[in-house]
């Protein structure tokens, strides 16, 4: 049974530890809302606060019991069990590290009431700063913290008003801990409402100064440490989990265009490590400039009214949301001379656009770029076939672009470093090859090629928790090796890194791109927002420039206008895929265990541990016995006496007659003989002596101490004879 003040610190760190799980499990891989890591929590934390009550023996029986189990676990399984919890049950080790720490903040805050008071505001700040900003708590979580809160209410109110029931803390706070408990889950299963309170005039504020803030900030700076929060990074690594955030990152009003999707670039790369993509470049190299232009001149070689059917000038109106940053995020095709900020130059940097500063809350600019229309049945057509550029053709498109300071020299040079940058061959496992292979021998040109890629991908799945990738990934061939044959799963990252390396070793140029993609209802304003984030790649087709391509399920595959002679009811569909795919090949997974083999198990996973705790208890047993022989032989005769009458008092307890509180030892004597347990009453003469020993000057004789020790052993036989479960703790006791 536990005591008063084990249930008092249970009571108190339990709250901390489950809270940690929830709060930071998703950090460390624990399973979300999963049963099984708060059973375990549960089990952790109360153990590792019974140790904190346990005397030192007992805590470290109870620790070496533990450790030498899970040893002998550990070398009975085998090492390939042993990496499949590495890889897949790690969690446990997190959960088991969350209740540890919770028990040192649970005595880090016994010991200072301020400390106490501290951390209670610091949840209650946490609680209203997350309402505030709309972000979603978690009931499980607020319940906890609720109590956590409640507990320290009922302790501030004790401490002021001592109550004659309960005057001390401990006893106090255990007593009203269970109904406090019932309010929380009362508050835990009482329906939520559908929307948080929106606090807008508060949040206003905060992102006010929060701009001010950071555009201070980015005078010392050149990087923004805040892409991540944005959805959008310029970080090109994979996640193990993505999140799904409604903050809104900026709002777009498109003028002169019937689109319904637009994809905002903000990174691009061609150049990836084999787990990662690398940002960055020269400022002022006009790349993106240079793509507009060659687009611009193809499409200038069709009559007007077909012109208008293929591109379309777009002028869309940017303004920042709640967030600092100096990327300009616009479509892939953009017009840097008529990109005007409100206030603010915008220049080229690389492949991505950036403000001279940083850009915060209600900061305005106006994209000028150009569209192309994927509904137009005409448009591959224009990719595969576009005739090349001579001079005058590009100083006339470049002069309309707004860029005639761009010569036919620099975008010949442009055109071979396209690809020497983006056309490097990496090369593929024979898997991959066939697959490749396939594809070359039914495509007729780049597009149907890319058409094909796009298809194949898209038969995968979605999804935001593929998990980590794992270490054997260390190059090009060994991610899509992994990507494509073993997991067949991911989000825009993956498909679009496979969709480049695989258009790569086919001999298309093509990179990777990060930003937004988001739709446009057929009102004026979109809002952008933290989910909206998505990365797609891009083909580059002789003569015409760079074409977004769309691999990730789930995502449209191209957007446009409808024609002059197409109805509106049209828009819903596209142009004609390619009829050939190529099948996904059957993932690699580790093979199951079956009902046979699950029968079979090795017998040494039970034996071993079991082997192992029995091995310990009977050490145990015998070093206790060694040390309190030795203990016991260089005592006193008196000493003697009264060690063991406290063990002859604790052999009685084991056959339930414990000493009850302010109960005095002749009382006690008194209750042993009314009990009339057989054998018992002829062995508590010690019971008179041992009281007069501790309250007087009375010595004891040799005599007097053989009679006791050969008391003390036939209490112990007489324990040995009630039951195997005695004889058991007696050994587990070390007694």
């Amino acid at each position: 049974m536990m005591t008063m003040p084990a249930l008092y610190d249970i009571i108190n760190i339990l709250p901390l530890s489950l809270l940690s799980v929830m709060l930071l499990g998703g950090y460390a891989g624990i399973p979300e809302k999963s049963a099984a890591a708060v059973i375990f929590c549960l089990l952790f934390t109360v153990w590792l606060t019974a140790l904190k009550n346990m005397k030192l023996k007992n805590r470290l029986r109870n620790v070496g019991l533990v450790l030498v189990f899970i040893l002998g676990l550990w070398l009975a399984v085998g090492e390939e069990s042993r990496d499949i919890f590495f890889e897949k049950h790690l969690w446990v080790a997190w959960v088991f590290g969350f209740s540890a720490g919770a028990v040192v903040i649970g005595l880090i805050l016994y010991r200072s009431i301020w400390l106490r008071r501290a951390a209670a505001l610091a949840l209650l700040g946490w609680c209203i700063v997350m309402t505030v900003f709309g972000r979603d708590i978690g009931k499980g979580a607020f319940a906890l913290i609720c109590f956590f809160l409640l507990i320290r209410a009922s302790e501030e109110i004790q401490r002021r008003w001592p109550k004659s029931g309960s005057p001390e803390m401990e006893g106090h706070i255990t007593r009203t801990a269970p109904f406090i408990a019932a309010l929380c889950l009362i508050v835990y299963f009482t329906p939520a409402p559908d929307k948080p309170f929106s606090w807008q005039f508060v949040k206003d504020i905060y992102y006010r100064t929060a701009s001010f803030i950071g555009r201070i900030f980015g005078t010392f700076t050149e990087r923004s440490d805040d892409y991540g929060s944005m959805g959008f990074s310029e970080e090109g690594g994979f996640l193990s989990k993505l999140g799904s955030n409604d903050d809104e990152v900026m709002y777009i009003t498109v003028l002169g265009s019937s689109s319904g999707e637009y994809r905002l670039v903000g990174c691009i790369s061609g150049d990836f490590d084999g787990r990662e993509w690398v940002f960055g470049g020269e400022p002022g190299n006009e790349l993106r400039t240079m793509d507009s232009v060659e687009t611009f001149a193809a499409v200038s070689k069709y009559s007007v009214s077909e012109r208008t059917d293929l591109i379309m000038r777009v002028d869309m109106d940017n303004e920042m949301g709640y967030y600092s940053t100096r990327y300009i995020f616009a479509p892939s095709k953009i017009k840097s001379e008529t990109t005007k900020g409100n206030g603010f130059n915008i220049s080229e940097n690389g492949l991505s656009i950036i403000s001279d500063k940083w850009l915060g809350y209600k900061d305005t600019y106006r994209v000028s770029c150009y569209e192309l229309n994927f509904r137009n049945p005409k448009l591959p057509e224009l990719l595969e076939n576009a005739a090349p550029l001579n001079e005058a053709e590009w100083k006339q498109s470049a002069a309309m672009v707004g860029s005639p300071g761009i010569s036919f020299e620099e975008y010949q040079s442009y055109r071979s470093k396209v690809y020497e940058n983006f056309c490097r061959s990496r090369g593929v496992s024979e898997e991959v090859e066939k697959i490749l292979a396939a594809i070359r021998s039914e495509a007729s040109g780049r597009y149907e090629a890319a058409k094909m890629l796009e298809t194949f991908l898209r038969q995968m799945e979605y999804s935001t928790d593929c998990g980590p990738l794992p270490d054997t990934v260390t190059d090009a061939a060994s991610f899509l090796d992994y990507f494509l044959l073993t997991s067949q799963k991911g989000y825009c990252m993956h498909y679009s890194t496979a969709f480049v390396l695989m258009a790569n070793e086919l001999g298309i140029p093509c990179r990777h791109v990060q930003g937004y993609y988001v739709k446009k209802s057929f009102g004026g304003r979109v809002t952008v927002m933290e989910k909206n984030a998505h990365a797609w790649p891009e083909v580059y087709f002789d003569n015409v420039g760079w074409v977004a391509f769309e691999p990730t399920p789930g995502f449209s595959v191209s957007s446009g206008w409808a024609l002059d002679d197409i109805q509106l009811s049209d828009l819903e569909s596209s142009p004609p895929e390619p009829e050939i795919t190529i099948n996904i090949p059957e993932p690699v997974v580790l093979p199951e265990v079956t009902e046979e083999e699950q029968a079979g198990l090795d017998p040494l996973i039970f034996i071993i541990p079991t082997l192992a705790v029995i091995g310990f208890l009977l050490m145990f047993y015998a070093v206790s016995r060694f040390l309190n022989a030795r203990k016991y032989r260089q005592m006193g005769t008196t000493e003697k006496f009264k060690f063991l009458a406290g063990q002859d008092i604790r052999l009685i307890g084991y056959l339930g007659i414990s000493p009850g509180e302010g109960e005095t030892l002749s009382e006690y004597a008194e209750r042993i003989t009314a009990s009339d347990e057989e054998g018992l009453t002829e062995r508590i003469g010690f019971i008179q002596l041992y009281e007069a020993v501790l309250y007087s000057d009375r010595g004891v004789t040799s005599d007097e101490l053989s009679a006791a020790e050969e008391n003390t052993r036939a209490l112990r036989e007489l324990v040995k004879k009630r039951s195997l479960r005695l004889r058991v703790m007696l050994i587990v006791r070390g007694r």
